[in-house]
């Protein structure tokens, strides 16, 4: 029951998106092939970003591996009574 609705979503939304991108292009073919610079610029900004997010994700993995090569020993260790 459940398999046949995934595929009927699927196909659905493949052909939303298959008729969104021939729009697309029967629009851009009309208004001819000049991209605005602003567009540049939020790809610009879209880069810093990601590229500055991807290097926290980095730091955090080699400060993880660091800190997992030595085993953690308390200086004073909890003792049971």
């Amino acid at each position: 029951m459940r398999r046949p609705l995934i595929l009927i979503g699927l196909a659905l939304a493949a052909w939303l998106i298959a008729s969104t991108v021939q729009a697309v292009d029967a629009t851009a073919k009309v208004a001819g092939e000049s991209i605005n610079i602003i567009v540049y610029v939020f790809l610009g900004i879209a880069m810093i970003g990601w590229t500055y997010f991807f290097g926290l994700v980095g730091a955090a993995i080699l400060h993880v591996v660091r800190r997992s090569r030595t085993t953690y020993t308390p200086e004073q260790p909890l003792k049971c009574k």
